[in-house]
């Protein structure tokens, strides 16, 4: 994974913890918002995840020098 897709999943994450940018549900128990926020921040990175490294090969950017490229296995 590229260090840029791993500022993305960290600035995401700060950004869908509750109360920053929104609250779901208002007025809900802790444990439920918590729980919905996760979903959301899964929901999220799970449709824009493969775009965002599929944007940045389109743009030549690549990973660093010397960082071991993972192999694609199916399971």
């Amino acid at each position: 994974m590229h260090p840029l897709v791993s500022v993305y999943v960290a600035v995401l994450f700060v950004v869908l913890t509750p109360g920053i940018l929104l609250r779901l549900p208002k007025n809900g128990k802790p444990l439920t918002v918590a729980v919905v926020h996760g979903v959301v921040f899964a929901t999220v990175l799970y449709f824009t995840c493969k775009p965002l490294q599929k944007m940045l090969d389109n743009m030549g950017i690549t990973e660093p020098a010397g960082m071991p490229v993972p192999p694609y296995t199916v399971l």
